[in-house]
């Protein structure tokens, strides 16, 4: 009877170091008397060190009291439990990994439990992102239908003509769109000023020739991006109606440069438009370049009513060096 025990136990042991995941076994006492061959080479430490309970050094101290409230609270219950826990590896590092034990009886009485662990590190780390970039979505999502809202009762409230707030509101309406569409493409971590910039612009400008973009690169992030955006927008609807852009020959330029330490000049100049006067009432887009834009974007704006063409000066604190990519 003896020699069978041993034979059973050495084929357990050999089936369990050959198996594709991590297996442990416990006696009733709740200690570890068994760690297959991938546990061990996974921590990297010898079966000694494991045995007992010594298996705990290994998982992360912010885990390791949920860790044994589960262990304990199962057995003593003698119940199957299924849990997540970060476990060092031999490198150092910690993965996290999917633990399953179940009792086992022997002649009738319970014996302890057997046990098995996969590394699911990897599946984590995606569902996390994945988490992440939802959260992210409806986050962005429930700002757009605000700014959506905005867009419309400040188009009709400030247009006299239908005509004209129909015009308004789509090309508002189209500047957010083609801002989501340049984050989209980014993976929604921001965009670079020159596509954004000749994006919007193509909405309002009569032509290609009529409108000149030039500055080095700049990728701003998505909060300062949808703020400048409209801005653009904005400067674009007016230049159409009112500016440049209303005349044969009228022409805009925009142009930017890196303000140490930790700025952007924008520079919007139009030119051989209509003469250029101070209007008497500030409309949505005067409100929106000297309000909101500085408020969200961390600058300021100076409007300068020339009579040969208007000119919006806009600063902007990004902090980073030209040609890099904006953090925070």
């Amino acid at each position: 009877m003896v020699k069978q025990d041993v034979v059973g136990e050495q084929l357990f042991e050999e089936l369990a170091d050959n198996a594709p995941v991590m297996i442990w076994r416990a006696g009733a006492d709740k200690l570890c008397d068994f760690f297959n061959a991938p546990w061990l080479q996974f921590t990297g430490r010898p079966l000694e060190k494991e045995l007992g309970a010594g298996w705990m050094e290994c998982v992360h101290p912010d885990d390791l009291n949920r860790c044994l409230e589960v262990y304990n609270s199962a057995f003593d219950r003698r119940e199957a439990f299924s849990m997540d826990y970060r476990l060092r590896r031999h490198d150092g590092a910690y993965r996290w990994v999917a633990d399953n034990g179940k009792p086992f009886t022997r002649n009738g009485q319970f014996a302890g439990y057997f046990g098995s662990c996969v590394d699911v590190h990897d599946r984590k780390e995606l569902e996390g992102g994945r988490k992440d970039l939802i959260s992210e979505l409806n986050h962005r999502v429930k700002n757009m239908l605000a700014t959506v809202q905005a867009l419309v009762r400040q188009s009709f409230s400030s247009a006299m003509m239908p005509k004209d707030a129909e015009q308004r509101l789509t090309t508002r309406l189209m500047v957010l769109s083609r801002t989501q569409e340049l984050l989209a493409d980014n993976s929604w971590r921001g965009g670079d000023l020159t596509s954004l910039a000749e994006r919007i612009l193509q909405l309002t400008a009569p032509s290609a020739d009529r409108m000149k973009v030039d500055g080095p690169e700049v990728f701003i992030v998505p909060a300062r991006l949808q703020s400048l955006a409209m801005a653009l927008g904005e400067l674009g609807l007016n230049a159409r109606q009112h500016g440049a852009w209303s005349s044969g020959a009228g022409r805009v330029e925009l142009r930017w440069e890196w303000l140490e330490p930790d700025g952007l000049h924008l520079r919007w100049q139009e030119y051989q438009g209509p003469a250029v006067s101070t209007p008497q009432k500030r409309g949505f887009g005067l409100r929106l370049l000297q309000g909101m834009l500085p408020g969200e974007a961390g600058g300021k704006t100076d409007i300068q009513f020339d009579p040969q063409g208007l000119v919006c000066d806009i600063t902007l604190k990004i902090a980073m060096p030209p040609g890099s990519r904006e953090s925070g």
